[in-house]
């Protein structure tokens, strides 16, 4: 007996030292992540008297406010006698990184400019102009032409059309703390094809990371006066940045896509090019009927998979488009019956599920956000995991008048929060997210 009570304490002895030597062997639970950095952002918000603005529609003016906050507990924000009037120099289109703005400015200057908006202790805004470089040999016009920040984040690329939109040109542009340089100008050897008169003004540019080329996307136009979107075509160039070199230029089937969002003026407004985890690239244009599609490039693809629609059984036009991570996508489009000015309050905003192309429309309470005017309006932006919305803008003569405001959209709960509230009388139009200094 006592042997083997000798033998089961050996044994034991032997099992717990074995199991501790396993145990010392694991390989430690890894650290988490640290939480990503906040980066501390100003909101700008734009907006136009009378009429929506977008395309040099709106002459009445157009005002800016800069903002620390758009939550509910803010005072709301007033542009009577306040903001910054930027109508006779600056588009509402432009050009956004980091703090600073870059656009090809209203007022003459032959060329383009970057500048900031400062908003003082006392809460008056004003604008800082950082730098500017005349053109060369390319000419852009205000509005009129797309473009891309190359990986380096440095070096910015801007193609337009020039010679009544029958020559593609494009330009690269250095940026740094000191200004900006032209590195690199040329036109690219893309003629309008035999049946069409021009190429669309601006076209759509994006750089996608996986593959490191540019994507064009444009458009060859029939004769002024015809349809765009019955009888344009679509096309999709694939650019090498570093020598800006087209390495494929295809045809887009007119049954995937007629019309690219916003071909016009580019992304300088609203956004409708939008990139998934996997690099999947999406973007949002028109069928043959003028009614929205939403079509994607599988990452590792130069073209688009035309069993894929994310927008299907469309109420009108896809205006915007803008990816909020776990596959779902943020979308500003029309109901054609509800009007299709401009002003019509007919636009509305929806959560698209993008594996199953399903859509629903964004609710505070259980209640539909309101319809809204502005076709040209980017009122929502994407910070930090949460979608802030701006919704309303009638004028204050209407019966129906009410505050235009920001609803907050928390991307992985869904939940929706009531934010600041703009003053009436003003049709709301943009916001960006600004870094702070």
């Amino acid at each position: 007996m006592k042997e083997l009570k000798k033998f089961l304490t050996i044994f034991s002895i032997a099992v717990i030292s074995m199991m501790s030597m396993a145990v010392s062997c694991e390989k430690p639970e890894p650290e988490p992540d640290p939480e990503p950095v906040v980066k501390d952002y100003n909101f700008d918000l734009f907006v136009c008297a009378v009429k929506h603005g977008g395309m040099s529609q709106n002459k009445n003016g157009t005002y800016v406010r800069s903002v620390t906050s758009l939550t509910a507990d803010q005072p709301r924000v007033e542009f009577t006698g306040q903001g910054i009037d930027i109508t006779q120099d600056y588009t509402l289109e432009s050009i956004t990184k980091g703090k600073y703005y870059y656009q090809v400015p209203q007022k003459s200057t032959g060329g383009f400019v970057k500048f900031h908006i400062i908003r003082s202790a006392t809460g008056e805004e004003s604008i800082v102009e950082d730098a500017e470089i005349p053109f060369k040999d390319n000419v852009f016009a205000a509005r009129k032409y797309t473009h891309a920040w190359l990986a380096d984040s440095t070096t910015l690329v801007v193609i337009g059309t020039a010679d009544s939109a029958k020559k593609i040109i494009w330009t690269k542009i250095a940026d740094s703390a000191t200004g900006m340089s032209i590195l690199s100008e040329g036109a690219f050897d893309i003629t309008v094809p035999t049946g069409f008169n021009a190429f669309s003004t601006a076209g759509l540019l994006t750089f996608r990371k996986s593959d490191q080329k540019l994507y064009y996307f444009y458009l060859t136009k029939p004769k002024s006066g015809q349809s765009d979107a019955v009888t344009s075509k679509t096309w999709i160039a694939v650019i090498n940045p570093a020598n800006m070199q087209v390495e494929s230029n295809t045809e887009v089937p007119g049954e995937v896509m007629m019309e690219t969002a916003g071909s016009a003026y580019g992304e300088l407004m609203q956004n409708m090019i939008m990139y998934d985890e996997a690099d999947n690239l999406y973007l949002a244009g028109l069928d043959a009927q003028e009614m929205g599609v939403l079509r994607r490039i599988p990452a590792g693809s130069k073209s688009f998979d035309i069993s894929w629609n994310g927008f299907p059984n469309p109420e009108g036009k896809l205006l915007t488009v803008q990816y909020l991570g776990d596959g779902k996508a943020l979308c500003y489009s029309r109901d054609e019956s509800l009007g299709t000015k401009t002003d019509s309050k007919s636009h509305f905003y929806s959560i698209i599920d993008l594996s199953t192309g399903t859509r629903q429309r964004v609710k505070y309470n259980g209640v539909d956000l309101q319809y809204c005017g502005g076709r040209f309006s980017q009122r929502s932006v994407v910070v930090n995991g949460k979608a802030y919305i701006g919704v309303g803008g009638e004028t204050e003569g209407e019966a129906e008048a009410t505050f235009p405001t920001i609803y907050i959209y928390d991307c992985k709960t869904g939940a929706v929060e009531k934010g600041v509230e703009l003053s009436k009388g003003f049709c709301f139009d943009i916001i960006r997210a600004m870094d702070v200094e």
